[in-house]
């Protein structure tokens, strides 16, 4: 969502690629983790490696404590400050610059997709966002946190709400649908 546009109603959709996310968070974090090994076996006494090997294990650390206290962890700081670490002291700067990347990536996968609702119209989140006008659509309603969306075109967007999101952005089905209801008829 666009920092200083205002929306009467904000909707959280599940990011249903969390668990493959997380996944290769993990696999990536044990094949930095293998690179720096290697590169210690071939160089060691760079303290620089070492001192790299040492922040990388304490940040995977922390993520497996977050990981068992069930907070939401992320791999964006471990994957970016591996990738640097390996751009500085290693000669595999290829490696580290696509952990760079994979960080950076991450970030962005991670972020749950939001739908502003407005008077002015409907903004789906996203790298380019999405412009909806009421007048495209039949209908809009939560129903069991499930968000339909029924366009004119008979295409129909359905996906389901977050409700573990920050209660700031919880929305209570009957007032939003109601909502709605009235935005359609205008």
């Amino acid at each position: 969502m666009k920092k200083n546009t205002v929306h009467d109603y904000v909707v959280v959709l599940k990011n249903h690629n969390r668990k493959t996310i997380e996944m290769t968070g993990w696999l990536l974090s044990l094949l930095a983790i293998i690179i720096f090994l290697v590169n210690i076996y071939e160089s060691p006494t760079d303290w620089g490696i070492f001192s790299s090997l040492f922040v990388l294990i304490g940040l995977i650390a922390s993520n497996f404590v977050d990981k068992r206290k069930k907070k939401k962890i992320s791999f964006t700081t471990i994957l970016v400050c591996a990738g640097i670490g390996l751009n500085i002291f290693t000669a595999t700067e290829y490696v580290g610059s696509l952990l760079i990347l994979a960080g950076i990536i991450e970030k962005y996968l991670s972020k749950n997709k939001e739908i502003g609702f407005s008077k002015a119209g409907i903004v789906m989140n996203g790298l380019f966002p999405k412009q909806i006008s009421w007048s495209d659509l039949n209908n809009v309603v939560i129903k069991d946190d499930l968000l339909t969306m029924d366009f004119k075109n008979n295409k129909v967007f359905q996906d389901y709400t977050d409700d573990e999101e920050d209660e700031e952005y919880e929305v209570e089905s009957e007032e939003f649908n109601e909502y709605c209801l009235g935005r359609l008829k205008v």
